[in-house]
């Protein structure tokens, strides 16, 4: 083989890594953000269920703070950090865990945004 070929093979390589590369890493944190939500809205009805009360805030899921019923922790501490580095926050009007705005997430999936990252952790009565 060529240098000249070997050049040309090298090139379509760098070419196809610049376009699929982040890409690849966008949809990564998409998938991971939207899979900590979930864990997380699943944590609050897992709260309820065992305490009998409505989880207020995410850190009640990682200390018992003496309430009656509580078998946690509900979930790892790293699971409340979002892939971008920001914290996911309770919607507690609504009963969502999101991505709030002004996070360190992009604008579309925070709360209100064109893809935004919510969940609902309300336990069917």
């Amino acid at each position: 083989m060529t240098q000249i070929k070997l050049i040309i093979i090298f090139l379509l390589v760098a070419i196809i890594a610049v376009i699929a590369v982040p890409r690849a890493i966008k949809t990564s944190k998409l998938t991971k953000a939207e899979h900590f939500a979930l864990a997380i809205a699943s944590a609050f009805r897992q709260y309820q269920l065992d305490t009998g009360r409505e989880c207020l805030e995410i850190n009640a899921l990682l200390n018992d703070n003496n309430v009656s019923g509580w078998l946690g922790p509900y979930i790892s501490a790293k699971v409340l950090r979002n892939p971008w580095g920001g914290a996911f926050a309770v919607d507690s009007k609504n009963k969502r865990i999101i991505i709030p705005v002004g996070d360190s997430a992009p604008d579309q999936y925070e709360l209100g945004g064109s893809e935004e990252i919510s969940f609902g952790y309300e336990n069917p009565e």
